[in-house]
């Protein structure tokens, strides 16, 4: 401001020449200040640091003070820490896997006997279900070992059979081949005139049928 008034009155210049010189003014000395600034933080401080440092008494740990409120954080010697095996992690993941496998069995074979008692002879139901259990795991080339074939009431039809096929396979994560090479083989009787390839794609065909297809059982 002393500058603007001094080019203004002492040196008899109009208003806009007094605004340029002192805008150049602010600009002049804003630069100086962080010049300043940026040699104190660069130069000063730290020897400013080091000297208070060095009056500053060490604190040692029985002289800290802990608050009433403040939980205390308890550090567990490493000897102590119990690291979990490998195998105990092996082990369990194969026990739940083992669990969910029976469960889901158990729910196949369940279905099977109330979707079929009607239509399945008890003797024939059995031999069912123990073609059911190793399905489970089986391969397509393991399939093709099943016999002899389940005897059924004509009141199933293949679609029926197909059905069926498909709503425990799909449990089981069958793939479409694995399903209708099981189903040719344990109702062989029934699907004597279809060829596995025409089984695999109507599996889960629409039309009349008792058997329904089932995304959960």
């Amino acid at each position: 401001m002393l500058v603007r008034l001094f080019v203004m009155k002492g040196l008899q210049m109009d208003e806009f020449s007094g605004f340029m010189v002192f805008l150049v003014t602010c600009l002049l000395l804003g630069g100086i200040y962080l010049s300043i600034q940026s040699i104190v933080d660069a130069f000063l401080l730290p020897v400013v640091e080091r000297i208070f440092r060095k009056k500053q008494p060490p604190v040692r740990e029985q002289e800290l003070e802990i608050a009433p409120d403040t939980p205390a954080k308890t550090i567990v010697p490493k000897e102590e820490i119990i690291i979990p095996q490998y195998s105990e992690y092996k082990h369990a993941a194969q026990q739940k896997a083992q669990e969910e496998q029976v469960r889901l069995l158990d729910n196949v074979l369940r279905y099977t006997g109330q979707e079929l008692a009607l239509y399945v002879e008890e003797n024939e139901m059995k031999k069912l279900y123990e073609y059911i259990c190793p399905f489970q795991y089986a391969t397509e080339k393991e399939c093709y070992k099943i016999t002899p074939p389940i005897i059924i009431d004509s009141k199933l039809r293949p679609i029926d059979l197909m059905h069926f096929g498909w709503n425990i396979g799909n449990q089981f994560k069958k793939s479409g081949i694995e399903i209708a090479t099981f189903i040719k083989q344990v109702f062989a009787k029934t699907l004597k005139g279809y060829e596995i390839s025409t089984l695999q794609r109507k599996l889960r065909a629409e039309g009349n049928c008792i058997i329904k297809n089932k995304e959960e059982l």
